[in-house]
């Protein structure tokens, strides 16, 4: 797991690392246009690209320190060479990336689509394992990935998200043995729903269940004795924009495959944590290296 304390004391500790004063301003704008020219970028995408980095603007005295954070452009030397890396013709590479709906085109820095393939290949029989069991319920690798994209970005505002889902993962595991959790005491009931409600609220989703296009509540349905013939189940962003909907069969509940099926929902959310967190930490280290 990715410790995000050493993480943002690396991110506290940049003006030393740049040997400016204690009072920092952006560098000069002339300056910033040319290279804002050379890299093809406005000035508003370099800031949400320093924000995604949460690494201010005027953490920069010159232009010369802003590269060096920033990375090397991708050219047609530097791809060939990551994809010499790691063993990927051009093509695969295409594949790998829309497999995490991800595209060679949103990179602009070889050091960034470097940490992100790094990502990706590691990850990805994990990810293809997690799609297996979600099109059981009738999701597609689009609407996993798009999931994956969408709690990628609530992660990123919430840097403690990690850590917070493995100790409700921790807690969950104690069901996942439970065949029928209407036999759960009122006490244990409850500890599920809570546990489910806390999971839920981290992910900044709204979930709706409805039997027979009537709404019930996660508890009314967890209390059910006999399973229902067929769930529906949406979950939307805080928004209101539908992420992802799917029918839960009755013999999901009948065999204990909901408590599963619900977990492999949980580990997308915590590998989108664990994307941001790798995509970050490689950020600061290389800029580490490169400035001492």
């Amino acid at each position: 797991m990715v410790n995000i304390k050493a993480m943002l004391i690396c991110l506290f500790t940049f003006p030393f690392l740049f040997n400016v004063s204690s009072v920092i301003a952006a560098p000069p704008e002339n300056e910033l246009n040319q290279y804002l020219d050379e890299i093809g970028w406005t000035k508003q995408e370099l800031l949400d690209y320093l924000e995604y980095y949460e690494i201010p603007l005027d953490d920069f005295s010159t232009v010369e320190d802003l590269k060096v954070v920033m990375g090397t452009p991708i050219n047609s030397k530097n791809l060939q060479g990551l994809l010499k890396k790691y063993n990927l013709t051009e093509q695969e590479l295409t594949d790998l990336m829309d497999h995490f709906e991800d595209s060679l085109n949103d990179y602009k820095f070889i050091e960034d689509l470097d940490a992100a393939v790094d990502f990706y290949v590691n990850h990805d029989e994990y990810m293809a394992e997690v799609e297996n069991e979600l099109a059981k319920i009738g999701l597609t690798e689009e609407e996993t990935e798009r999931f994956f994209n969408y709690l990628a970005q609530v992660e990123e505002n919430n840097k403690n998200q990690l850590d917070q889902m493995e100790a409700l993962d921790l807690r969950l595991e104690n069901f996942l043995s439970v065949n029928d959790p209407s036999e759960l005491s009122d006490e244990e009931l409850d500890e599920l729903v809570q546990i489910l409600n806390e999971t839920i609220a981290l992910y900044e989703i709204n979930v709706k269940f409805k039997i027979d296009n009537k709404e019930v509540t996660l508890k009314e349905l967890l209390k059910m004795e006999e399973a229902p013939n067929n769930l529906f189940v949406s979950i939307y962003s805080t928004s209101g924009e539908l992420l992802i909907d799917f029918s839960m069969p009755a013999e999901f509940f009948e065999t204990g495959d909901v408590m599963e099926k619900g977990e492999e929902i949980i580990h997308v959310g915590e590998l989108s944590d664990e994307y941001v967190d790798h995509m970050h930490k490689e950020k600061y280290e290389n800029a580490q290296k490169e400035l001492k």
